[in-house]
């Protein structure tokens, strides 16, 4: 993912400065389109799937934090990684090979055709944005219903909700890309929806990073994260002594999630308890 990422950014740049990237076409030579149309093919190609394996990886990250204590919700991030991996394949088979041959996509004097490339890439934006969406929203009902603190709540929605960023971005990105469809200049179109393809694909690689910070902080900002430190006592002087321990990292945010939904579930047995008493009394 990180070197897709990278090889996205770096073709970009190289576009801008020897493809004609944000130069109006009139002013190319056909070498410069040439070499403009292979970084177009080359930079889609390797960003489509550097975005799947950024979700797919947001979607384990979900899976190692939830099989344990709500496995039904399995089978919702199966659904969303098998519709992202499918429309993922099929955007990038369009882009590899929608010119017949495959040469006319960077080379305008070979005989050929060509489907709407323009479409492709906005096609691409939408069904980004909208699995951006989807993956900001599917574990809020989860987390919010779990008897953590608020501010420790608000920390892991934030961290799951990271992908608000890039989401903000893709739609920026969309709204660049629509001009494009129907645009006779797009050498000098498509200079802004790079700059943000370039932002997006430097967003990915913080929200991949994001879910460890917290280790980080652990060791380079320890006050940071007292009260959160403070709130794990709490729940861990409830627990018996041989509650299994994790290794740091990640996975103390899933020792979070567990013990919140222990917690949770111990209160719902005491409540049922406390009803049933005048019950059995009478």
């Amino acid at each position: 993912m990180l070197d897709s990422c990278l090889g996205t950014q770096a073709i970009i740049l190289y576009g801008f400065g020897h493809a004609g990237y944000g130069i109006h076409a009139s002013q190319l030579s056909l070498s410069q389109l040439s070499t403009y149309g292979k970084c177009m093919l080359a930079a889609s190609t390797i960003y489509v799937p550097a975005l799947a394996f950024a979700k797919l990886a947001l979607l384990m990250l979900y899976y190692r934090l939830l099989q344990a204590t709500h496995p039904r919700y399995i089978y919702a991030i199966y659904a969303v990684g098998f519709i992202i991996a499918g429309y993922s394949l099929a955007l990038s088979l369009a882009l590899i090979f929608g010119c017949s041959p495959i040469q006319k996509s960077w080379d305008v004097t070979v005989a050929g055709s060509c489907i709407n490339i323009s479409g492709v890439y906005l096609a691409t934006a939408i069904t980004n944005t909208i699995s951006d969406v989807t993956l900001m929203l599917l574990p809020i009902p989860i987390v919010w219903g779990l008897r953590l603190p608020v501010i420790q709540k608000i920390g892991v929605l934030c961290m799951f909700g990271v992908g608000f960023l890039t989401t903000s971005i893709s739609i920026v990105r969309l709204a660049t890309l629509m001009p494009l469809v129907t645009s006779q200049d797009q050498t000098h179109d498509i200079a802004l929806a790079a700059v943000f393809i370039n932002i997006e694909a430097n967003t990915i690689i913080i929200c991949g990073s994001f879910p460890y910070l917290r280790q980080f902080l652990r060791y380079h900002a320890p006050r940071w994260i007292d009260y959160s430190l403070g709130s794990r006592r709490k729940y861990s002087s409830t627990e018996s002594p041989s509650a299994p321990v994790r290794k740091p990292g990640l996975t103390q945010l899933q020792d979070d999630i567990e013990r919140a939904v222990n917690h949770t579930d111990g209160m719902a047995s005491v409540e049922g308890n406390i009803e049933r008493g005048p019950r059995e009394v009478l």
